[in-house]
C-alpha cells in the first residue's frame, strides 16, 4: 500500500518537521525480517490460542507409558520492552505456566474455538478460555487424530503479572469423517473459525506422512462430520463451497519455479511438515526440505493467497544458516498486537497496543512468529511479495524444488513471471545470514536480508528473459516507467592493486536493456536505453566498501526525470531527462558481471565482474516513490526524506498507481479503489497542507504511526481519459481490520472478491459507527481490507430513481450508479457521496460529504 505525497507536501512538511517537537514524532521502528530474537518460551510443538495469549507446548514425553506432559504459559505482551534501537526482548513476556499430565498424547496439538470472536470470559477477575484441543495418538499407535475439551484460568488477565491459575483437559473423542472413518496424521493446525484442520498425513489417509494434507467441517471444532482428507494442493478443485471461502482454495498451489502441484491424490503433491494456517486461510507456513536427520526440518516456507499461490523458502530470520538448526513449529498471534491496532479490536476491547507491541517491523502485512523448538521470536513481511508493477524480484536464497529439496544452483524469482536465476560461474549462495547483517552490526544501519548472492569475480546469476508473445511489460512490451532496487556489498579489497587503466564492473548487464556499473572510483553508474538510446547518469556518490548499501533508480517515461536514491533518500544530483518508452527486452540479465564473465582482478579495459555480494533484486514497471523505496531499504534511516519528496509527474496516472484502473469500466474494481486513495495520499495531503487550518492535524498523521494520509477516493465523474476523484475529509481514521471481523459486523462481506460490493459498503460503515464516525469506505486491501472512516454531513435515504438511470437497475457497485450518487450530492451543495446500506428494495441510504480536495486525473499516461 504504497502512500505517496505531492510536491507542495514536501516543501510545507519540511518546513514544519524542523520545529516540530520531538515528542511527537512517531518512535523509530526498525525492520526485523534479518533478526532472529530468543524468547524464554521452549517445547516440542505447541499452540497458541487465537487472541495470542496463551500457549500450550510439550515438555516431557515418556513413550512407554503413553504419556506427555503439556506446560500453559501466559504470553504478556506488556511486558515487551524495546531497547534504544527499537528491537523487543521478551524476557518477562512468558509467564511460569501451569502443566497437565495426559496420557496417548504427542507432541503437537491445536486449539480449536467455537466462538473465535469471545476467545474466553472474565468471572471475577479470572480469564476463562474453555477450547478444544486436538491432537494425535502418535505414541504406538496410528496417528488418529482426537479432540479434548480444556479448561485454562487465568489470574490477573492482561497484565504483566498473568499467569495461569488452573490447567484441565477433559476425555478423548476420536476424529471422523462424514463415512465414519478416522483422520490420520500428526501435526494438526486450523483457522480461527474452527472448520478447516491440516496437517501432515498421506494423500491415502493411512497414518502415514510427508505430504500437507486437510479436511473441512461445515461444524466449528466438532468430533464427527469431516470431508474425506484431500491433499493441501486439490483445495482449489475441492467441490465443496464451504472449502472454496478460505483464499488457499482459489487457485493452484504452484512451486517456486512455477509448475503446478498435484491436482489428484497421486500428483505431485506439497511435501511438508510442522503446518501453521493463518486465522482466516488465507496462508499456509510449513517446513519443506529435509534436514540433516532425516525428517523435514529446514526452509521455513509459506504459500497461499500473498504468495501468488506459489510456495515461497521465506528468506529472512526465520531460516537461519542453511542446516544450522531443525526447524519444526511456529505459530502466530495474526494481528492482535499490531500498534496501529484500534483498541476496539483488541483483546480485551478498549486494551491499547500504543506501547507494547508486535510486530515491529513497520509495513503493512508483517507476520509476528514464534517458535517453541528453537525458542525464538521472527517476523516475516508478506507485504513485500504482492506488487502489480513487479518484473522482477530476486530474493537471492536458495531454490526449493517442487520435490522438496535445495538447488543451491537457482534461487527464484518472487514477482510471479517464474524468471528464475541461475548460477553461473564461481557465484553461490551464502550459506547464512550473517553476510547480509550491517557492519557494523546494527538495526539502523543499512543491511541484507537473509542470504545473499555472493560474486567473486568472474561469475555471475543469469536471468534468462522469455516473452514469446511480446506481451511481458517491460520485457517484451514497452513500459512508461521502470524502477530497479537492489542492496550492494563491495568486497573490501575490490580495488586492491588496480592502479591503471579504467577498472569498471558490471554489476546489472541486459544487453540493449540496462546496465549497472560499479566505476573504479567506487561510485555506481545507471544506463538506461530509451527511444532505443542508451541514458547514463554518471556516477553516483561513492559506496563504502566492506559495508552493505541500498541503490535505487527510477524513471517516469512521461516526464523523463531520472532519480537516484542512496538507503533510501534522494541523492539530489542533476540528472539527464529523457521522455519515452523502455523495456528491457528479451534475453539474459547477468547480475555481478557481464556477458564475456571476465575473470580479471583488475579489469584494466572494463567490463569486469563485480566482487562482493549483491541482495534483493528487485526491478519495477513503473517509476516508485521515495516512501516505498524507503519501506523497502532494509536497516535506512530514511522516513522523514523520504515523505517530503515529491513525487515524479507520471506518476498522477491512476494506472501508474493500480494497472487495472485504466478506464470507467474499471470503477468497481479494487484496482480503482486502491487508485483513487493513492492518488489522495498524493493530493489531498499537500492540499491540507495548503490550508492553514489542516496544517497540524496533517502533519500529525504524517509523522505518527497511523498510515499518513489514507484519504479514501470517490469518483464523482468520469470521460474516456479522466476520472475526477474526490478525497474524503483531513480529519478522517484509516484503519486495518481483518475480512473476519468485516463478516462478524456483515455476513456478505468475507473477502476481497467481494471488496467492492454493498455488503462491503456496509460493513464498513458499521465498523466506522463503532468508531464514533459517520462514513466508513473499504480504501485498499493488501492481507487484509483497510477502512478509511470519515464524518458526512448529509446522510439520507435516497429513491434508487432518484439518484438516475444506472442506480434505478438496483446495482449501486455499477460505475455509473456510483458517479450518479457523486452527482446527486452535488446537486444538495456537496463535494462526493457514498452509498452504506440498502434499507429497501427502492432506497440506498447515502452519505455526502465535502472533500479535502477534488481534482482530475487521467486513466493512462
Amino acid at each position: 500500500m504504497k502512500k505517496l505525497l505531492s510536491g507542495a507536501l514536501g516543501v510545507v512538511l519540511g518546513t514544519a518537521l524542523a520545529g516540530l517537537p520531538g515528542a511527537v514524532l512517531a518512535e523509530g521502528r526498525p525492520s526485523l525480517v534479518n533478526t532472529r530474537i530468543g524468547t524464554p518460551f521452549g517445547a516440542n510443538g505447541h499452540s497458541s490460542t487465537v487472541d495470542g495469549r496463551i500457549f500450550v507446548g510439550n515438555i516431557g514425553e515418556d513413550h512407554a507409558t503413553t504419556t506427555t506432559t503439556w506446560i500453559a504459559r501466559v504470553f504478556r505482551p506488556e511486558a515487551v520492552t524495546y531497547d534504544t534501537a527499537g528491537k523487543p526482548s521478551f524476557a518477562g513476556t512468558f509467564s511460569a505456566g501451569k502443566t497437565v499430565t495426559v496420557r496417548n498424547g504427542e507432541n503437537a496439538l491445536a486449539f480449536c474455538f467455537t466462538n473465535p470472536a469471545q476467545p474466553y470470559a472474565l468471572a471475577s477477575g479470572v480469564a476463562v478460555y474453555q477450547p478444544y484441543l486436538f491432537d494425535s495418538m502418535m505414541f504406538n499407535g496410528d496417528n488418529v487424530f482426537r479432540r479434548r475439551t480444556t479448561d485454562l484460568r487465568v489470574s490477573q488477565p492482561f497484565t504483566t503479572a498473568a499467569e495461569v491459575a488452573s490447567f484441565s483437559t477433559g476425555p478423548l473423542e476420536t476424529l471422523r469423517t462424514v463415512t465414519g472413518a478416522t483422520i490420520r496424521g500428526i501435526e494438526p493446525t486450523m483457522t480461527s473459525d474452527g472448520r478447516l484442520l491440516i496437517w501432515q498425513g498421506a494423500p491415502a489417509n493411512t497414518g502415514g506422512i510427508d505430504h500437507m494434507m486437510y479436511a473441512y467441517n461445515p461444524t466449528p471444532c466438532a468430533a464427527t462430520g469431516w470431508s474425506t482428507p484431500r491433499p493441501l494442493s486439490m483445495m482449489f478443485n475441492d467441490p465443496n463451497a464451504g472449502v472454496k471461502r478460505y483464499p488457499l482454495a482459489w487457485k493452484r498451489l504452484k512451486a517456486a519455479t512455477g509448475e503446478d502441484f498435484g491436482d489428484t491424490t497421486s500428483g505431485a503433491l506439497v511435501r511438508g511438515a510442522y503446518a501453521w494456517v493463518d486465522h482466516e486461510g488465507r496462508n499456509l507456513l510449513y517446513i519443506a526440505v529435509t534436514y540433516t536427520d532425516g525428517a523435514r526440518r529446514e526452509a521455513v516456507s509459506l504459500v497461499g493467497a500473498d504468495t501468488n499461490w506459489t510456495a515461497y523458502h521465506i528468506d529472512g530470520a526465520i531460516n537461519t544458516d542453511r542446516m544450522d538448526l531443525a526447524h519444526l513449529f511456529y505459530s502466530g498471534p495474526m494481528w492482535n498486537f499490531e500498534q496501529e491496532r484500534l483498541p476496539s479490536q483488541s483483546f480485551p476491547p478498549g486494551r491499547s497496543n500504543a506501547a507494547h507491541y508486535l510486530p515491529v517491523t513497520k509495513t503493512h502485512d508483517v507476520l509476528a512468529l514464534f517458535g517453541s523448538n528453537t525458542a525464538d521470536y521472527n517476523e516475516v513481511d508478506l507485504g513485500e511479495l504482492m506488487d502489480p508493477f513487479h518484473l522482477l524480484f530476486l530474493p537471492m536464497n536458495e531454490l526449493v524444488t517442487r520435490a522438496g529439496a535445495y538447488d543451491l544452483t537457482r534461487t527464484p524469482d518472487l514477482s510471479g513471471r517464474f524468471f528464475t536465476g541461475t548460477l553461473v560461474g564461481g557465484a553461490s549462495i551464502s550459506p547464512g545470514n550473517a553476510l547480509t547483517r550491517s557492519s557494523p552490526d546494527s538495526l539502523w544501519q543499512p543491511h541484507g536480508k537473509g542470504k545473499a548472492l555472493v560474486v567473486p569475480g568472474g561469475s555471475a546469476l543469469s536471468v534468462n528473459l522469455a516473452d514469446p508473445s511480446g506481451t511481458v511489460p517491460g520485457v517484451g512490451a514497452f513500459v512508461r516507467g521502470l524502477s530497479v532496487e537492489f542492496a550492494v556489498r563491495p568486497d573490501a579489497d575490490i580495488q586492491q592493486g588496480c592502479t591503471t587503466g579504467n577498472p569498471y564492473r558490471y554489476l546489472m548487464h541486459k544487453s540493449g536493456g540496462l546496465d549497472i556499473i560499479y566505476e573504479a572510483s567506487n561510485q555506481v553508474q545507471f544506463s538506461l536505453v530509451v527511444n532505443g538510446q542508451r541514458v547514463r547518469l554518471g556516477g553516483g556518490p561513492v559506496l563504502p566498501v566492506g559495508q552493505w548499501s541500498h541503490l535505487a533508480y527510477t524513471w517516469d517515461g512521461t516526464t523523463g526525470v531520472f532519480r537516484e536514491y542512496l538507503n533510501g533518500v534522494p541523492t539530489n544530483r542533476a540528472l539527464p531527462v529523457a521522455p519515452g518508452t523502455a523495456r528491457l527486452g528479451t534475453g539474459t540479465l547477468y547480475i555481478g558481471a557481464g556477458a564475456n564473465l571476465d575473470t580479471q582482478r583488475c579489469p584494466a579495459n572494463g567490463e569486469g565482474s563485480f566482487r562482493g555480494a549483491i541482495d534483493e533484486v528487485r526491478i519495477f514497471t513503473h517509476a516508485r516513490s521515495n516512501r516505498s523505496i524507503c519501506m523497502t531499504a532494509h536497516g535506512a534511516n530514511c522516513r522523514e526524506e523520504a515523505i517530503q519528496h515529491t513525487p515524479s509527474a507520471g506518476q498522477f496516472v491512476l494506472s501508474a498507481q493500480a494497472p487495472a484502473c485504466n478506464g470507467t469500466s474499471a470503477l468497481n474494481s479494487a484496482a480503482c479503489l486502491s487508485a483513487m486513495h493513492r492518488a489522495c495520499a498524493q493530493r489531498g495531503a499537500g492540499d491540507a497542507l495548503a490550508n492553514t487550518s489542516n496544517t497540524w492535524d496533517t502533519i500529525l498523521q504524517l509523522v505518527s504511526n497511523r498510515p499518513p494520509i489514507s484519504l479514501a477516493g470517490v469518483p464523482v465523474a468520469s470521460t474516456a481519459t479522466d476520472l475526477t476523484v474526490a478525497c474524503a475529509p483531513i480529519q478522517h481514521e484509516s484503519v486495518a481490520v481483518t475480512f473476519e471481523e468485516l463478516t462478524r459486523i456483515h455476513a456478505g462481506c468475507t473477502d476481497e472478491r467481494g471488496v467492492t460490493s454493498t455488503h462491503c459498503s456496509a460493513a464498513a460503515h458499521r465498523f466506522c459507527n463503532s468508531q464514533g464516525w459517520t462514513t466508513g469506505q473499504v480504501f485498499e486491501v493488501t492481507s487484509r481490507p483497510w477502512v478509511g472512516c470519515f464524518n458526512s454531513g448529509l446522510r439520507t435515504d435516497v429513491e434508487k430513481s432518484v439518484l438516475g438511470p444506472v442506480s434505478n437497475l438496483g446495482d449501486y457497485t455499477a460505475p455509473g450508479s456510483r458517479l450518479e450518487v457523486s452527482q446527486w450530492c452535488r446537486a444538495q451543495g456537496y463535494g462526493a457521496g457514498v452509498v452504506q446500506e440498502i434499507p429497501s428494495a427502492t432506497k440506498a441510504h447515502v452519505h455526502c460529504f465535502q472533500p479535502a480536495v477534488t481534482a482530475p486525473w487521467r486513466y493512462l499516461p
